[in-house]
């Protein structure tokens, strides 16, 4: 089973370069059960988040990061079918995820960018304006 000080180990240069959000242990124990994840000998080399919104089937994924040691190849690409397989099984009919960096990727791998009002009504209230995120949704099949 994967340990929230992995998680963190993994995001922490991350937030550090200001791409993924600051998370604290307490926060990722919580929602332990959120994560998807890529191991190879016991190392944490991929993970992310995805939450349920409780409003309109709609998942967020949170914290998505690659190790910088496993960087280019491919494992984003699994780490994505993971997310959408977990999406489905928890019977979401979409996702959606805010990034100020990887547009690029999400645009490639069938996310499209949408507006601030297409999140759900609870996740607008959160959204932060400062941050000036783009966001991404994906359909789940």
């Amino acid at each position: 089973m994967i340990k929230a000080e992995q998680i963190l180990t993994l995001i922490k240069p991350f937030v550090k370069e200001g791409k993924i959000l600051p998370k604290t242990k307490a926060q990722i124990n919580e929602n332990i059960g959120d994560f998807v994840y890529l191991m190879d000998d016991n190392q944490l080399l991929a993970c992310a988040g995805l939450k349920d919104c409780k409003e309109g089937g709609v998942g967020e994924i949170y914290s998505l990061a690659v190790s910088k040691k496993a960087q280019k190849i491919g494992l984003s690409l699994k780490l994505l079918d993971k997310i959408m397989k977990k999406a489905k099984s928890e019977n979401f009919s979409k996702v959606f995820a805010l990034t100020k960096y990887g547009t690029d990727w999400f645009i490639k791998n069938g996310f499209t960018q949408m507006k601030i009002t297409d999140l759900p009504q609870k996740r607008q209230a959160l959204f932060n304006q400062d941050r000036n995120s783009s966001i991404f949704f994906k359909d789940v099949n």
